[in-house]
């Protein structure tokens, strides 16, 4: 039994925080437990507890509602929605796509700003359910959790990179490059936007490639990291640029592991094209280059670096990745404040704080069923086993390619484990 239960979908960006709840929840005197969305084991043995709350990491419809419900014998009346997707850009916001609908619009749902606030509520969503608490992934660049990362010796170490050279990283937000229109429709909503997205994907990352291969040649003596975002699935595999500049040149290093925030801050440049992690860049006061090669219509555009200062020529990138910038940061600290409120509070003491008001208020209490059925798990199970013939090629080129993925989830279970145990120590420690 757990009186809160917490569901996680990408374990590098969400599994952390996750934890980060579970650690104050029970300081708090709250039992714990964590689920992963994709994992379906609760529909075979579902569980017959009901917690007192259920924290999702997004929902926008009856249908993640139902992912969520299914997994309970007991009907789940409460219900917060951490919405890890809050910078949008104009594009997906005009489609309205993004917004809470249907039963969704019921639940408590967190919001990073007050800006993101009155959207929501112009959006028909109760005020009393928007509590304004700030990003909790922002609250791991906060200096209380300096002793949650690794040391540069320590990744050094871990991945073979020479501490005493200095280290360049690129986040990467390549998402959209793929031929998959019909997947580029679901990501984007709009086929044609998708189209839109995929060109200057495709376009952008091949003009930053050749920007990387003609610094690599002649920068042997800084040591460059390529991370991937976190659904850029087999990047290595599939991406032969990539996977070039990996065999070629001994002081480039595509990595996938640890958390955004392990790479930034020992980093000496930073890198990026329209990541939100910007964000986690400047919360560490650190500089950070937006390679923009393609001009990119605003209203696609993380809205974040809409007006930012970009860097358009491979001589600007040059100077930017040797020399210490100095100027200000790309982006405003006033369109920082519009997306991200920061207050007395970290965001995970802050989201807690809410969730233990609806916890003792019943009137967060809602019927999220709107079409109860004692057959509904089974007609649950039934519309997802149509998906299996769909996903079988995916699943069994993923097994060639990852013929010790069995020992990389032990490894990647054993990480999150230990990271668990510090981030309670932490928390405990706190005031």
């Amino acid at each position: 039994m757990a009186d809160i239960v917490i569901f996680y979908e990408l374990p590098e960006r969400e599994l952390n925080n996750a934890n980060l709840l579970k650690a104050e929840f029970e300081k708090r005197g709250y039992s714990v437990d964590i689920l992963g969305y994709y994992n379906y084991r609760e529909l075979i043995f579902p569980r017959k507890y009901k917690p007192k709350l259920l924290i999702g990491q997004a929902g926008y419809n009856n249908n993640d509602i139902e992912r969520y419900t299914v997994r309970f014998k007991p009907k789940i009346d409460k219900i917060l929605n951490l919405r890890y997707e809050q910078v949008i850009a104009k594009r997906i916001l005009d489609s309205k796509a993004h917004y809470p609908k249907e039963y969704m619009k019921k639940a408590s749902h967190v919001c990073w700003s007050e800006k993101i606030k009155q959207d929501m509520m112009a959006e028909g969503i109760d005020e009393k359910n928007l509590p304004v608490t700030g990003d909790i992934k922002t609250d791991f660049s906060n200096h209380r959790f300096d002793s949650f990362f690794k040391t540069k010796d320590q990744l050094a170490s871990e991945f073979n990179l020479d501490s005493s050279k200095e280290w360049i990283l690129f986040i990467s937000s390549f998402t959209f490059n793929e031929k998959d229109s019909k997947r580029l429709m679901s990501m984007n909503h709009n086929l044609d936007d998708g189209k839109y997205m995929q060109k200057w994907n495709v376009e952008s990352k091949a003009i930053v490639m050749e920007w990387f291969e003609k610094f690599l040649k002649t920068h042997p003596e800084k040591e460059f990291i390529y991370r991937p975002h976190p659904v850029e699935f087999n990047v290595l595999d599939e991406d032969s640029t990539i996977s070039i500049l990996d065999e070629k040149y001994p002081n480039f290093h595509y990595i996938n592991k640890y958390a955004i925030q392990e790479w930034i801050r020992p980093c000496d440049y930073l890198n990026t094209v329209i990541s939100t992690s910007i964000i986690d860049v400047y919360l560490l006061e650190k500089q950070c280059n937006i390679l923009r090669p393609v001009e990119l219509n605003p209203d696609f555009d993380n809205p974040l670096l809409v007006g930012a200062k970009t860097v358009s020529t491979y001589d600007e990138f040059e100077k930017l990745n040797t020399d210490k910038n100095t100027d200000e940061f790309p982006v405003s600290r006033e369109m920082i404040g519009q997306y991200y409120d920061f207050g007395d509070k970290l965001a995970y003491e802050r989201i807690c704080d809410y969730a233990e008001k609806m916890i003792n208020d019943d009137s967060f209490k809602h019927d999220f069923y709107p079409n109860p059925s004692r057959f509904h798990r089974l007609k649950f199970i039934i519309k997802r086993s149509l998906d299996v013939p769909k996903l079988i090629p995916a699943v069994i080129k993923s097994a060639i390619k990852n013929k010790s993925s069995t020992s990389k989830t032990k490894d990647n279970r054993s990480i999150y484990e230990k990271n668990a145990k510090k981030i309670r120590e932490i928390v405990n420690q706190s005031s």
